[in-house]
């Protein structure tokens, strides 16, 4: 039981890094996907076209490599990011290929008829935007987003191949030492679970939270 729990408190010392890479890459790659959405709807066939191919691009590439490109190629140009940087903006840009397609698939949610009575009504389209179709549409959002999340969560584990000191890294250093690889990643897995439970019922509440809050605009 003891080496269990001291296990757990050297894996738990990743904590703050893993957090920091799934917070940071998913803030990030929510701002980057913001102008890739509009594109995505825009009435312009070139940038629905670009935007497009980015995703296409950023979704088709492994993370592992996008980490490594970002980590030792841009040596190749005089830059150096550290593994944390360079992990959060592999893990940005990755992001916002996912987290475009679901702003798209947020604004599809909204019926065309509410943004035609909008204009019927002579709304400007900012206002248009924030009264009518964002509430709305964040009703479809935030399961998505949060799903994703989670998924981000789980999947930064990559960054311990460049050497952020995450969850994962930290299991891996302990299994070499204790050679019970078995135990340090089942205790690893469990603190991914920890943490992944909360933002999951969180989630939830939020979204049923917005749903009710809209309801009558849906």
């Amino acid at each position: 039981m003891t080496g269990i729990l001291a296990s757990f408190s050297a894996i738990i010392a990743g904590l703050g890094t893993t957090l920091l890479l799934a917070v940071g890459g998913f803030v990030l790659g929510a701002v980057i996907a913001l102008p890739l959405a509009w594109a995505r709807v825009s009435s312009f066939p070139a940038l629905r076209f670009l935007a497009g191919g980015y995703i296409e691009i950023v979704r088709g590439i492994p993370p592992i490599v996008w980490l490594f490109v970002l980590y030792f190629g841009l040596t190749q140009f005089n830059l150096q990011l550290t593994s944390l940087g360079a992990a959060v903006l592999g893990l940005g840009v990755i992001s916002s290929g996912y987290i475009a397609e679901i702003y798209r698939a947020g604004l599809s949610s909204v019926p065309g008829g509410q943004r035609e009575a909008a204009q019927a009504l002579s709304l400007p389209l900012t206002s248009s935007f924030v009264h009518v179709t964002a509430p709305q549409a964040l009703v479809a959002v935030i399961p998505l987003a949060v799903a994703y999340f989670i998924g981000l969560l789980k999947d930064s584990a990559v960054a311990s191949v460049i050497g952020a000191q995450d969850i994962t890294a930290m299991a891996l250093a302990l299994s070499k030492r204790s050679l019970d690889g078995l135990t340090v990643f089942a205790i690893a897995g469990a603190v991914y679970l920890i943490i992944s439970f909360p933002v999951a019922m969180f989630g939830r509440w939020l979204g049923q939270k917005a749903a009710s809050r809209w309801a009558v605009r849906v």
